[in-house]
């Protein structure tokens, strides 16, 4: 497989500038190539997925040695989140928050992976060849750590000053740049925005600031596997500063959820069976009245398996062709079987549950069948890792709610 200088540079945010340390980097991505080699790890893969792999890791390799924030702000937002720096495993009692770990290795090698392979829940995070690549991985980048040059390469992001007016462009130029082609924080799949693009096409700097509909992608939609928009990564990434926490206000309750909420005694949720069903509830229970000819919500009518929801702030949402995936006590259409196989689709795929359901189901236990699809133990990681899960296959999705 050839490893390019280009393959590396386009990850880093000085792309154009050639630097003294490119071919240290470069000649360090050839031997990573040699490496998974010797250790004949995932045979299948085509040779993009693991060049991916490998230009991932050099590129975090950088990050930490430059001390350039990006792996820095993730952790931070982590520990904020789930109290722990990475996703999925264990913090080790050596971890060392921005410096080398092998757990880091790990997240990378399955992110980068599950990116290039759709976003499908096709890897574990577990698998065992992921976790004998970052041993070895980690052993190489430990070894050459204390001597490793730092990368000249980060000069523009370092530098910025999120306040300064006059550095607007090289703002606009980094954040370009951090959405669309760095290593770790652009779209888990560049088709949630741009559908009709080759997923391997790189997109410059200034295609991406003279498109307006890319810019305003840039700037209005979230990105990168927590779902943060590019602002809020800027803001992690140069002063440390966390997004702010969007406070909703229940004080006045919405008509839907109290009419919801009267008409099961109780719970901000019901579950119908069909179209017929729902209806019938619509009508007698949320005291809709009677419909016109089709029924009060007619372009559902070729669906099933409802759930109704309510929030006090946002009102009524209607569900289709999931109820039986929730083992709730006024659930009489929960399928064990369906949820074990399918549940995992609420959190993995868009559109498929409104993101304030996915939160109250797993907040309240009621989809234990649920399970990761690929590998071991797949309801504990699910179960583990659900909000996490959410944001990174949802994305845009998950922060609409």
């Amino acid at each position: 497989m050839e490893i390019t200088l280009d393959d590396i540079k386009r990850r880093l945010p000085d792309f154009d500038d050639f630097k003294s340390t490119d071919e240290y980097f470069l000649t360090l991505a050839k031997y990573i190539d040699k490496l998974w080699d010797s250790i004949k790890v995932f045979p299948e893969l085509k040779e993009e997925q693991r060049k991916a792999v490998v230009v991932s890791l050099v590129a975090y390799y950088q990050d930490i040695l430059a001390d350039a924030g990006m792996w820095r702000a993730f952790i931070t937002m982590c520990r904020k989140l789930y109290g722990k720096p990475v996703p999925f495993y264990e913090e080790p009692e050596d971890y060392i928050d921005c410096e080398l770990n092998q757990i880091d290795l790990n997240f990378i090698i399955w992110y980068t992976l599950e990116s290039s392979l759709g976003f499908n829940g096709l890897v574990s995070p577990f698998d065992s060849d992921i976790d004998r690549f970052a041993r070895q991985t980690y052993k190489l980048f430990d070894y050459l750590y204390e001597d490793a040059p730092t990368p000249e390469n980060f000069q523009s992001l370092l530098e910025l000053e999120l306040d300064d007016k006059e550095q607007a462009r090289e703002i606009f130029n980094v954040s370009a740049w951090l959405f669309w082609n760095s290593y770790f924080i652009r779209p888990v799949s560049k088709y949630i925005y741009e559908p009709e693009i080759d997923e391997e096409e790189e997109l410059s700097i200034e295609e991406t600031l003279t498109n307006e509909l890319r810019l305003r992608t840039t700037f209005e939609q979230p990105t990168g596997p927590l779902a943060l928009y590019v602002n809020e990564w800027l803001h992690l990434i140069i002063d440390n500063k966390l997004p702010k926490e969007t406070k909703r206000d229940i004080t006045k309750k919405h008509k839907f959820y109290k009419s919801l909420v009267k008409a099961t005694k109780g719970e901000p949720i019901a579950f119908c069976k069909d179209y017929e069903e729902l209806d019938k509830f619509l009508s007698d229970k949320m005291e809709w009245g009677t419909p016109d000819e089709g029924g009060h919500l007619p372009q559902l009518k070729d669906s099933a398996n409802f759930i109704l929801f309510a929030t006090p702030d946002k009102g009524l949402l209607i569900a289709r062709d999931i109820a039986q995936f929730v083992k709730h006590p006024n659930n009489p259409y929960y399928n064990q079987e369906s949820a074990a196989n399918e549940a995992h689709n609420m959190v993995m795929k868009a559109e498929v549950c409104p993101v304030d359901l996915v939160k109250y189901l797993f907040e309240k236990g009621y989809v234990p069948d649920a399970a990761f699809p690929t590998g071991h133990n797949g309801q504990a990681l699910l179960h583990d890792n659900w909000d996490f899960l959410a944001r990174l296959y949802l994305g845009k999705y998950y922060r609409e709610h």
